[in-house]
């Protein structure tokens, strides 16, 4: 998420695998330091949560230092010759696929393109995107590079990933516009923030999975996904969606609550609110 943390600073939360924050971390420390003093940012990674597989790195600054020191994020994890991860936790497997031959014809070049994870605050990403997009279409064509943002939320948040993909440089250009749109917006202060956690390791915790065809998710998330988010509160549950759909066209709601009442009770409304909704398009066709 960026916002502006006092004037002339701005912050950066940017999502990473455990393997990407040990390269960004370096041998003793060395890489993460280097970019620290070499920026003169705040920069760190959030500790790793036993049976985590991601990790937030944070970065606090000028806007233009912030965006350099991530630029330099990019050019450790460029580094990395290996194939690319596939990881069990969706939120970490990149949206945009590598450029193709036929998009940059150089090989070398091609090496040079990384991606970030950038987490934002649902209530931003409408401000990155900008009304029909001309925001986010702004961003591509100035700067050379891929943007797009999940249409899921982080778990237990109302966090977003936006992904950029591009060469180093020409992200660090694109975060000091994101960073500068974002200045002039007020982060609404009961926005949940993401952060790494398992989903269901508590000991006694009950779980249950409820499929829904996929064009009645939309209508269960509600706006801003308030309707799930009002669902958790009102049964103290955590409620996870599937970010693709399965073999039937279903997306999954996984419901993980410290008792089987909790659970059965989100299971009920979620399924009650199903019926309603499939009542109220009937009636309307």
């Amino acid at each position: 998420m960026t916002e502006l943390e006092a004037p002339g600073l701005s912050t950066h939360r940017v999502l990473v695998s455990l393997k990407e924050a040990a390269r960004i971390i370096g041998a003793q420390g060395v890489s993460i330091q280097n970019i620290r003093e070499s920026n003169k940012v705040k920069i760190g990674i959030s500790p790793h949560e036993r049976g985590c597989s991601d990790r937030i790195l944070s970065c606090t600054g000028s806007t233009q230092a912030v965006a350099n020191a991530i630029g330099d994020v990019v050019e450790i994890l460029n580094q990395d010759d290996s194939e690319p991860e596939v990881h069990t936790y969706k939120p970490l497997n990149f949206i945009l696929p590598l450029p193709t031959s036929s998009e940059i014809q150089d090989p070398d070049s091609i090496k040079r393109i990384g991606n970030i994870r950038l987490i934002v605050s649902n209530s931003q990403v409408s401000s990155i995107i900008g009304t029909q997009g001309s925001r986010i279409k702004s961003l591509i064509e100035t700067h050379g590079v891929k943007v797009v943002a999940s249409k899921n939320f982080l778990p237990d948040s109302q966090d977003r990933v936006v992904e950029i993909q591009g060469f180093p440089g020409s992200i660090t250009s694109c975060l000091v516009d994101i960073s500068e749109i974002l200045s002039q917006e007020t982060k609404p202060a009961h926005e949940k923030q993401y952060y790494p956690h398992t989903k269901s390791q508590e000991e006694g915790s009950v779980s249950k999975e409820v499929t829904i065809p996929v064009e009645f998710v939309g209508a269960l998330l509600g706006r801003g996904g308030n309707r799930v988010s009002s669902l958790r509160k009102y049964t103290k549950t955590k409620v996870i969606v599937s970010d693709e759909p399965n073999e039937d066209n279903n997306r999954v709601f996984t419901i993980t609550g410290n008792n089987q009442n909790s659970v059965k009770l989100a299971e009920t409304m979620l399924l009650k609110n199903l019926e309603t909704e499939k009542q109220r398009r009937e009636e309307k066709s």
